[in-house]
């Protein structure tokens, strides 16, 4: 999605004045911002996810750091940002709930994989019960597309949160609006990569055909190392464990261990990522 600013900023000018020198943790948070970008655009490995996501603590490590600083907060406090520091704060509180429903979709996926992984580890365990662990994870698929389809609406409602609202800051002020220019980058980026995300999450089931081709020549080679698995570098990671859970239906388990080790190593993979 493109990036609408949050807020415009309004130099109020008051006297000729020479360039007040950046602070160093702003150009730092820069530098950041613009390494994320380079890895956000990938969402489909678990890898690249996590990737992504360490380097967004990264940026809000730095942007903590910035926010405590002691001639910081004294910009902070003045008496013209109240209003739009007060936004920020909803805006942050916002992202935390996101954040937790985040963290209960990953608890939920973590057990549902280990249970996958546990019954197709069992050599005499009936296909049944198998069957009933792919409907169960099936059926929490739907549930987690469904949830995070309602997280991405919320998503939108903090991107347009206090949209059109302006930052009113005298033109002496060259590090106050800095500041504001790195919050604003800092949020912008935060939604880019939980879309990110999200879109992980969801996965795209737009080519089962292909993907039950793919899958089903990869068990008659017997191909179950992970990075063999990996055909096509632009395919999500649980669009991959999806199809290869519907050949698993189709075929069975019984004389396909190349079909369940296929699966165990998928599972495994993404589970460990979490």
């Amino acid at each position: 999605m493109a990036f609408v600013p949050k807020f415009s900023i309004i130099f109020q000018t008051k006297s000729i004045s020479l360039p007040c020198r950046s602070h160093p943790t702003t150009l730092e948070i820069e530098q950041l911002l613009s390494n994320i970008k380079t890895t956000v655009a990938d969402t489909s490995s678990a890898e690249a996810i996590c990737s992504s996501l360490s380097q967004l603590t990264g940026l809000y490590n730095c942007m903590n750091n910035l926010l405590n600083s002691s001639s910081i907060q004294v910009l902070m406090s003045s008496g013209q940002i109240k209003k739009w520091v007060n936004e920020l704060v909803d805006e942050s509180v916002r992202f935390l709930d996101i954040c937790g429903s985040i963290s209960d979709i990953l608890s939920e996926v973590k057990d549902h994989i280990r249970d996958l992984v546990c019954a197709l580890r069992r050599r005499n365990c009936d296909h049944l019960i198998i069957e009933n662990c792919i409907m169960e994870y099936n059926c929490f698929r739907k549930k987690m597309r469904k949830h995070v389809k309602g997280l991405t609406s919320s998503l939108k409602q903090v991107d347009n949160f206090s949209s059109g609202g302006s930052v009113v800051v005298d033109s002496d002020n060259h590090q106050l609006a800095e500041v504001i220019r790195a919050v604003i980058g800092v949020s912008e980026m935060t939604i880019l990569v939980f879309e990110s995300l999200f879109a992980f999450f969801s996965g795209s089931v737009s080519k089962p055909n292909r993907w039950s081709i793919v899958v089903s020549k990869l068990m008659h080679k017997e191909m179950v190392a992970c990075e063999d698995q990996k055909v096509n570098g632009s395919v999500n990671d649980f669009e991959s464990i999806d199809a290869a859970l519907r050949i698993l239906c189709k075929y069975g388990t019984i004389n396909n261990n190349g079909n369940v080790q296929i699966v165990q190593c998928r599972l495994e993979s993404v589970g460990a990522h979490i």
